[in-house]
């Protein structure tokens, strides 16, 4: 599945409880500021996120890859879904939640390090040999 900006939206307005209480929408006259700060926030946290994703490819020349930029709600995120799902939300929610509400954007702040650290700390790794330079065991 591909992760779009209007899925980690949702996900973050429903984390912070901001969603209509009677159909549980997350576009609303209340949730309209989020969403105009959001895909700055998105094109921001997935430079820090990109060097962990799946999605990242090598170039052979040396120079870093980056992430394709969000323009639009619809826009896949150029990350794995781990970091888009499991991660992005919290960051999200952290930084629409700054300077409003203090307490809860530092709640969502240390969830986004804890997921990230935890997204991060179980990537698979490739299996490889290891030569036995002085001989084996004959056992």
């Amino acid at each position: 599945m591909s992760t779009t900006a209007q899925w980690v939206f949702d996900k973050a307005i429903f984390l912070m409880d901001e969603q209509n209480e009677s159909t549980g929408a997350t576009v609303t006259t209340d949730t309209a500021e989020y969403k105009l700060r959001t895909l700055g926030i998105l094109n921001v946290l997935r430079h820090e996120l990109y060097p962990y994703s799946d999605t990242r490819t090598e170039t052979a020349d040396g120079t870093k890859p980056i992430c394709a930029e969000i323009t639009a709600f619809t826009d896949n995120i150029d990350l794995d879904d781990v970091l888009s799902q499991g991660v992005l939300p919290y960051g999200l929610a952290a930084h629409l939640l700054l300077g409003e509400n203090d307490a809860m954007a530092n709640y969502f702040s240390q969830r986004y390090a804890e997921a990230k650290a935890s997204a991060v700390n179980t990537s698979l790794s490739a299996i490889e040999d290891i030569p036995l330079y002085y001989g084996g065991l004959d056992c």
